[in-house]
């Protein structure tokens, strides 16, 4: 590497940070109108320390009280930090601002950091690392930009990532917390670009410069699987984000799980204290880290068992949504991180009882861990049927997209797991569940999201499989082409297995026609044709089909050409089996039982759907139907 990361030259030879931190000293120094040339009086540096003659003046630290150097530990201290570090400072003839103290403060660690760099090897590097995390948190403040940049400059140095050993688990907190602080302050113009090797120059902002100097810090530790896994997952963009700073750290801390397990117990050890802080932005993102290092057993071990379970227990009840999001989150996590479901007593409660916040991410939460659950060896089938027989079909129409994709999903795995009662004829409860949704799911495959169809898709095809429909090919052709011919068939073969089920089919569907979703108020329009075109006038009362005159006739008047097309060729149907029912029961008036006598009901035809997504079936060879 030829020169500095932003493209500047080394300076006096010195390793890349150098230039960088001499040069943020020099700015700190210039807005406080003093010279770069140290006081004629005070300590000197040993001889061992001092560099070689040089055009230029030589850098050297104040030290001043309550600099930030002090936070150092004294065994860390020892290996390079010069003998002014060490010593008192002068005294002075005036107090010093709180401003210029910061300043100094901060000049002075540039200055003692560009010594370190130059002059000290990774003995020096090892106590400027320490210097900086530990300027991260003093008096709970942040540094500025260019002093974050110094520090991602720094770690990305050959060798000084080795340096933090001992305290490896700090700085990453310390910049890991410093991203929230940054996301709560108001946002910068370019606050939600995230730099990337390909970007030119320097980082465009302050938490850019956080973001790149932990990848720094974990790519030189050897774990970039850890930094190559947020980047595919997003999670340096959720970092960054002021309200999905904590998905970044739970995605953070489970790629560390997975790829950086060498450091998961000093981690969980440095975020203990942490849990209580004061600060909400450190205690929530220790929460959050502690929430996802739950995943490994061994770091779990560190704690009783007990000891966790009482604290995340506590989190639930607190009146903070997020606290609860997370408290859930750990829960699942402790219940399932040996392969085996465990806590049921505490977790299954829980977990039913988050479906009724009124936070979608408590909802979405409680749905991905009872998949989880249902995932186990011995999973309790029995029980989440009963139990989710009247929780989940109104998450199946949640209004946030991934809750309906979850919910649908979770029923799709519920029927995966309980398919050899249903096949036998038991499971009675998830058998009325899968009946009760299956209106529902036939509807999501219009889904305007990709995630909710696809996962309707998918749970219909294990419906179809668990009691043996043999559907599976129409329901594909409908999910990928929405072939009018395919849904048509499926519906004759639920009104022929299901007849009693028709009006409350019917019903269900009903309540899509209100849908603020163009493609839904279709889909349902259309349902309502075929469903009326296959099943007999028997199952139709006078309220019934006055109700669905006067819902179809509502939509006669609706923006959407489309729906008003599909509405108008239902309520024909409607219309059709209305008079087929007068006939028949004339005809029993007059006891005449005479079979051809039944009106013929001609099959609806709609205009093709605008609303189709176009299918990728043929990415993969597949032809359309005939």
């Amino acid at each position: 590497m030829a020169g500095g990361v932003w493209g500047r030259g080394r300076a006096r030879g010195g390793p890349v940070g150098a230039l960088t931190l001499t040069a943020l000293a020099e700015g700190i120094r210039a807005n406080q109108g003093q010279s770069m040339r140290p006081p004629s009086k005070g300590p000197q540096p040993e001889p061992g320390l001092e560099p070689g003659p040089q055009p230029e003046p030589e850098l050297e630290p104040e030290a001043e009280p309550g600099n930030v150097v002090e936070a150092i530990p004294t065994a860390v201290q020892e290996p390079c930090s010069p003998p002014c570090a060490q010593e008192p400072a002068p005294e002075r003839p005036h107090k010093v601002p709180q401003s210029s103290w910061e300043e100094g403060a901060l000049s002075d660690l540039a200055l003692y950091t560009a010594a370190c760099l130059e002059e000290a090897g990774l003995s020096g590097t090892q106590a400027t690392a320490l210097t900086l995390s530990s300027a991260l948190e003093a008096r709970g403040e942040r540094l500025e930009d260019q002093a974050t940049r110094a520090l991602g400059e720094m770690l990305s140095v050959s060798g000084c990532v080795g340096a933090t050993r001992g305290f490896y688990s700090h700085l990453l907190l310390a910049l890991v917390t410093q991203l929230h602080e940054l996301a709560q302050g108001p946002p910068s113009p370019n606050s939600h670009k995230v730099w990337a090797p390909s970007h030119r120059g320097p980082p465009h902002s302050h938490a850019s410069c956080a973001v790149e100097a932990l990848k720094a810090l974990l790519t030189g530790d050897g774990s970039r699987m850890v930094v190559t896994c947020m980047e595919q997952a997003g999670g340096w963009r959720r970092l960054v984000g002021a309200h999905t700073h904590l998905e970044g750290v739970l995605l953070l801390a489970s790629a560390m799980v997975a790829h950086a397990d060498h450091h998961l117990r000093g981690l969980f050890a440095d975020l203990l204290p942490r849990l209580r802080s004061a600060d909400d932005t450190q205690r929530l993102t220790a929460m959050a880290f502690f929430t996802g290092l739950l995943q490994s057993w061994p770091t779990t071990r560190l704690l009783r068992e007990e000891v966790i379970l009482e604290r995340l227990r506590a989190w639930q009840r607190d009146p903070e949504p997020t606290v609860r999001w997370l408290g859930l989150l750990g829960l699942g996590h402790l219940a399932l991180n040996r392969g085996k479901v465990r806590h049921v007593s505490v977790l299954l409660p829980a977990l039913l009882g988050a479906l009724s916040e009124g936070d979608a991410r408590l909802v979405d939460a409680a749905l991905g861990s009872l998949r989880r659950v249902l995932l186990q060896p011995r999973a309790p089938v029995r029980r989440l049927s009963t139990e989710l027989g009247s929780r989940l079909p109104q998450l199946l129409d949640h209004a946030r997209d991934s809750v309906r994709a979850s919910a649908v999903g979770l029923l799709g795995t519920l029927v995966w797991r309980g398919r050899g009662g249903l096949r036998l004829g038991l499971r009675g409860p998830l058998r009325k569940l899968v009946l009760k949704s299956l209106v529902p799911l036939l509807l999501r495959l219009h889904d305007p999201s990709l995630d909710a169809a696809e996962s309707s898709e998918w749970t219909l095809a294990r419906c179809d499989q668990a009691l043996r429909w043999g559907l599976l090919e129409e329901m594909v052709t409908v999910a990928h082409y929405d072939s009018p011919e395919a849904l048509s068939h499926i519906c004759h073969r639920l009104v022929q297995w299901y007849s009693s089920h028709v009006p409350s089919f019917l019903s269900q569907t009903q309540g899509y026609l209100r849908s603020p979703q163009d493609p839904l108020r279709r889909a349902a329009a259309v349902l309502i044709g075929f469903l009326v075109h296959h099943a007999s006038p028997s199952c139709f009362n006078q309220e019934l089909l006055d109700s669905l005159f006067q819902d179809l006739g509502q939509l006669q008047s609706d923006p959407e050409p489309a729906v008003v097309a599909a509405a108008q060729v239902s309520s024909q149907q409607v219309a059709l089996l209305a008079r087929a029912q007068g006939c028949r029961q004339g005809l029993r008036f007059l006891r005449l039982h005479l079979p051809h006598a039944r009106p013929v009901r001609p099959l609806p035809v709609y205009p093709d759907n605008p609303f189709q997504r176009r299918s990728l079936a043929g990415r993969w060879g597949c032809s359309g139907p005939s």
